[in-house]
């Protein structure tokens, strides 16, 4: 089965991208990911040695091509996950079976071919949230069946856990699923309006909270195809993972400020840990000297956080 990668990202989180991408290489993952980006490439991009100015393409090992694909929707890219994974399909990589869309504070852990075992039947990929308990009966699932029937969107079926939208994977008899989250996200863009810098809408007690991730969950329930899904600690989540870890939450790890996050009680979690193992590799967007200042404050962090934890 060939399987095309995608992600996007916007201002900061290239630096996520790089992470990522260095992960992936070390998987052994071969095959293209497509990067959709808002705004300039980063330098560490455009100056890469093996940089394809006209095809906007890095060949980052023999075996593993970034392209990027310049973006501007009217919307936050978060609302924009379903859409191009749809245009890989149909435009980027018209060739491939099956798309994985990962965001890009997310690296893979794993051999690849422990993630392309989860292929193996017929279904979309999906990995719980770190809350990942939300029963068919619950008030706010309730409450979304009464807001999209108004509109045309009936559920079909009823669903006990609540997913991540940092990784989906879709096969090309997927699209019809992808095009329901698109409406969805749609019918949401509508109803709380839009904000370009916008990933979270009020307060977790408001009808959308995690908005693209709140229409990925209800459009699953749209209809009766398979879903392969892993747990939370898939992620880092939950003690116990080995596949991905993700950086979820507003703070990224290659921000920085480590010690003084622990200072405050915040020691680097494990994502951030796992983020600065793929900080440098074939992508390398910081220079030695700034890493190896990050590394230490990390490790100097990590230190404190376990004395406090004695404490």
């Amino acid at each position: 089965m060939k399987i095309a990668l995608c992600t996007l990202f916007e201002s900061h989180y290239h630096y996520g991208v790089a992470a990522l991408v260095n992960s992936l290489a070390a998987s052994g993952y071969e095959g293209t990911i497509w990067v959709g980006h808002r705004g300039a490439l980063p330098a560490w991009i455009v100056d890469h040695e093996h940089y394809d100015a006209h095809r906007n393409c890095v060949q980052v090992t023999p075996q593993l091509a970034l392209h990027a694909v310049e973006l501007n929707p009217s919307v936050s890219l978060n609302y924009y996950k379903p859409t191009f994974m749809r245009e890989v399909f149909s435009m980027h990589d018209p060739a491939c079976d099956a798309v994985v869309y990962l965001d890009p504070d997310l690296v893979v852990k794993c051999a690849w071919r422990e993630i392309e075992d989860w292929f193996a039947q017929d279904g979309i990929v999906l990995i719980e949230d770190i809350n990942s308990s939300l029963p068919s009966n619950h008030p706010k699932r309730l409450l979304w069946q009464l807001f999209f029937a108004t509109r045309g969107e009936r559920q079909q079926r009823g669903l006990e856990r609540y997913y991540n939208s940092g990784f989906i994977g879709a096969r090309r008899s997927h699209l019809h699923c992808l095009q329901a989250w698109e409406r969805i996200c749609r019918l949401i863009v509508a109803e709380i309006g839009v904000d370009l810098r916008q990933r979270k809408a009020g307060s977790p007690d408001d009808l959308f909270h995690s908005t693209d991730e709140d229409a990925l969950n209800f459009a699953v329930t749209l209809s009766d195809v398979n879903l392969n899904t892993l747990g939370p600690e898939a992620m880092d989540f939950a003690p116990g993972g080995h596949h991905l870890s993700h950086a979820i939450g507003a703070s990224k790890p290659w921000q920085g400020r480590h010690l003084r996050r622990a200072l405050w009680g915040q020691p680097p979690t494990i994502a951030s840990r796992w983020y600065y193992r793929f900080a440098e590799g074939p992508l390398s967007p910081f220079s030695a000297v700034w890493l190896a200042r990050r590394r230490l404050s990390l490790t100097l962090a990590i230190a404190l956080g376990r004395l406090y934890g004695r404490a």
